[in-house]
């Protein structure tokens, strides 16, 4: 687990480094859990330029994770008006739409060893920023409890001595 840590922190820092396509762009690592499940934040604040291209890379383990990206505007100069928010090529839900922009994208798979690319591009008034949030749960293999291998052995032990009983039992002709 610790490795795994380790791994992970080392791969959110170079995305935070590769990343960052303007000074303000950012990423956050919350805790990892016991379960290996992790909370990523990235944004971008103080956008200067009208066009927003921003691009996030991820190396991931293999699970799944969901996204959220928000904006919101007090100004005109404030505004982002997405025309594309993607995770590995597969558009974000677009929930609320104008002064206060909210996309989303739910259960989607990842795989370990593949860089996952997050697109953002949009156009802003020149004072506007962003923040999103990933949750992150790993896949993890199913593993029996005792109780279940010890009913799953006695089940076997049972039906060989009905298979054996049947065998003994002599034919009539």
């Amino acid at each position: 687990m610790n490795r795994f840590v380790l791994s992970l922190a080392a791969s959110v820092a170079a995305l935070a480094m590769a990343s960052a396509a303007s000074a303000a762009t950012y990423i956050n690592m919350g805790p990892v859990g016991a379960d290996g499940g992790f909370t990523l934040t990235f944004g971008n604040t103080g956008i200067t330029t009208t066009v927003i291209d921003d691009q996030f890379n991820f190396d991931l383990p293999t699970g799944t994770a969901d996204f959220v990206v928000t904006s919101t505007m007090s100004t005109s100069s404030q505004n982002i008006t997405w025309s594309s928010v993607a995770f590995n090529g597969i558009e974000f839900t677009p929930m609320v739409v104008g002064q206060n922009e909210f996309r989303l994208l739910n259960d989607v798979g990842v795989s370990a060893g593949a860089t996952q690319i997050l697109t953002l591009k949009g156009v802003g008034g020149g004072n506007a920023s962003y923040s999103g949030v990933v949750t992150f749960a790993p896949s993890m293999a199913a593993v029996p409890e005792p109780a279940t291998w010890a009913l799953m052995i006695s089940g076997f032990a049972g039906a060989g001595a009905m298979l054996r009983r049947r065998q003994r039992t002599p034919v009539m002709a």
